[in-house]
């Protein structure tokens, strides 16, 4: 797990200015790499990679170069089939120096070019460069199938800045931070921003499965692999949940490789749960991690779990002041404001886990690809309504704010902030929900909240659930293994029905609840502070701080309380005095 940034060039490269470039890169990635940097100044273009040594510590650096040279490539993530294909590549007559899975990254893009990226089982974006085919060179951006990693791109007619995260671009010198409307209503809609949106006009992300080819100094975009639409197969109930198991062991089995200390995240639910029972089925009695309220917990569960099992196990309890304290901390470590209220104990269970382990494994992707979200099953209940109203019935159970007047001194055309629409309606609709969060809530979310919480204290998340043959397989099992009268997440709660407490298997979802009223109202004289200061600043034209001012007075008053929207303004405001 590592970091990365740098800069294609359009008309030349001036040395001096690109060392000074990808210096400032690399130390504003440094967290997410602090065992090791490198860098390399090209024809064209320059890279700076820091890296978090997990996978052949002792010959696994980066940025890698080919035997010739002519192709090298800089990679944040893991590929957990490397081995396997490795062996593939060695029939064909590759010869390896190290153990790693860059070098195996390396040489399947050199085997069979774009068509590699749809062979790796795994998390990652790369940059990768080739001069095979002539001396200006062809330049790769690429993220992974399902968007677990993060990469940025910005481009103006000097040059295309790329980096795994928001903050090295634009720290960057010479950047045109214009902000972006359409990003901000993404933001205050969603609480988080939809791919390719940021907030800045000129910055964008990489979307899920594509990959940008960059060439002559223009930018073309890819898409190499998509969820796919769903081809229900004949299959018992016992034949899937024996299926998914299987399936998820391999994952796990796969995501415990390292050469550091590897732990887990246990909070009782199903998911964390399922993962830690198949860790102790494997042999691997990983020390595991909860974090709760005093008043609002997991603890009896997951404690319940870690018991029969013999998990070390640990819990730390959190309060609304401790998070208020490390409010501004946290919010810098998001890097790309998500007004996710779990981002803040993540953060402070980080500061525990990192004490004990370098990887961590998680539960996430479940909810997304077997309905486990109350959401989905709110929304099936009003069918037949038109696809169109559902569309709107979904986005509201998800707790997006539809309906709000946005707190922007323009309007947005609600079109833009539809672009994923299509999933949703050319799907039927439990699998148009489903696919819906997994191209928008699920990368630009979840995941994002993931990544940057934990690199930003340097440790590695890994989520067994997200696995494109999963997923795939997901496609393939009838609703009814998804949700039906026994609940949601049937197939799952089938397979595991033999090893998990019946508590733990029965009870409803309650998630990474987090009392976010008792914080806004901790954070009240700082919502009004951050307020009077965004008044100044890049953002200073583009907000509507009348609207905001009257949002706040509103909940504070009594009149109209909406603690989540208040949040969903504090975070941003937070962000904006931040950057």
């Amino acid at each position: 797990m590592c970091g990365y940034g740098g800069c294609v060039w359009k008309n030349g490269i001036t040395p001096s200015y690109a060392e000074n470039m990808t210096s400032k890169m690399g130390k504003q990635l440094q967290h997410r790499g602090p065992d090791d940097v490198g860098t390399v100044i090209g024809a064209g273009f320059s890279v700076v990679h820091r890296r978090l040594a997990i996978i052949d510590i002792a010959s696994g650096q980066q940025p890698m170069f080919s035997d010739d040279r002519q192709v090298g490539i800089a990679y944040n993530g893991e590929i957990y089939n490397y081995q396997e294909l490795r062996i593939k590549l060695e029939a064909k007559g590759f010869t390896f120096k190290t153990n790693s899975d860059t070098e195996v990254f390396l040489a399947l893009f050199l085997s069979d070019g774009y068509d590699s990226f749809d062979q790796l089982n795994g998390m990652f974006t790369a940059f990768i460069w080739d001069f095979r085919a002539g001396s200006e060179g062809e330049f790769h951006l690429v993220r992974d199938h399902l968007g677990v990693k993060p990469l940025y791109v910005y481009e103006d007619d000097e040059k295309i800045l790329f980096s795994s995260e928001l903050r090295a671009i634009i720290n960057a010198e010479r950047v045109d931070l214009e902000p972006n409307v359409e990003g901000l209503a993404s933001y205050f809609t969603y609480r988080y921003c939809h791919a390719p949106y940021t907030l800045y006009r000129n910055i964008r992300r990489v979307e899920a499965g594509t990959f940008l080819r960059i060439r002559h100094g223009k930018v073309s975009n890819w898409c190499y692999w998509d969820i796919p639409a769903s081809m229900e197969t004949d299959i018992s109930v016992q034949e899937a949940a024996s299926e998914l198991r299987q399936l998820l062991k391999d994952s796990v089995q796969g995501q415990l490789m390292s050469e550091v200390p590897v732990g887990c995240f246990l909070s009782g639910g199903l998911d964390s749960s399922a993962v830690a029972v198949l860790c102790s089925e494997l042999g691997a009695k990983l020390l595991s991690f909860n974090i709760g309220f005093p008043d609002l917990n997991e603890f009896e569960f997951s404690n319940r779990v870690a018991e029969k099992y013999e998990l070390p196990h640990l819990t730390i309890e959190t309060t609304p002041a401790e998070i208020a304290e490390r409010f501004e901390r946290v919010v810098s470590a998001m890097d790309d404001p998500i007004a996710d209220p779990a981002c803040f104990p993540l953060h402070i269970l980080c500061d525990y886990v990192k004490q004990h382990v370098t990887v961590v494994l998680s539960g996430e992707g479940s909810d997304e690809m077997l309905g486990g979200y109350p959401q989905y099953k709110r929304t099936l209940d009003r069918i037949p309504d038109s696809s169109g109203t559902l569309f709107d019935h979904f986005r509201e159970y998800s707790w997006y704010f539809n309906r709000r007047v946005l707190p922007l001194s323009e309007s947005v055309a609600p079109y833009s902030l539809w672009g994923h629409k299509k999933y949703f309606t050319e799907r039927p609709v439990l699998e148009g929900m489903l696919t819906y969060d997994m191209k928008t809530w699920f990368p630009e979310n979840l995941m994002a909240k993931a990544d940057k919480i934990l690199m930003s204290q340097s440790l590695e998340g890994r989520f067994p659930f997200v696995s494109k043959k999963i997923v795939e397989f997901m496609g393939r099992l009838p609703e009814e293994c998804k949700i039906n009268n026994n609940g949601e997440k049937y197939i799952l709660r089938k397979a595991f029905e033999k090893d998990l407490p019946k508590s733990v298997l029965t009870r409803p979802k309650m998630g990474f609840s987090v009392p976010v009223s008792d914080m806004v109202t901790e954070m009240k004289d700082t919502v009004y502070d951050l307020l009077n200061t965004s008044r100044r600043g890049r953002f200073e034209n583009v907000l509507d701080h009348n609207v905001l001012e009257q949002t706040f007075n509103d909940h504070y008053s009594g009149k109209y309380t909406d603690p989540l929207w208040v949040w969903t303004c504090l975070v941003l405001l937070q962000w904006v005095e931040s950057n």
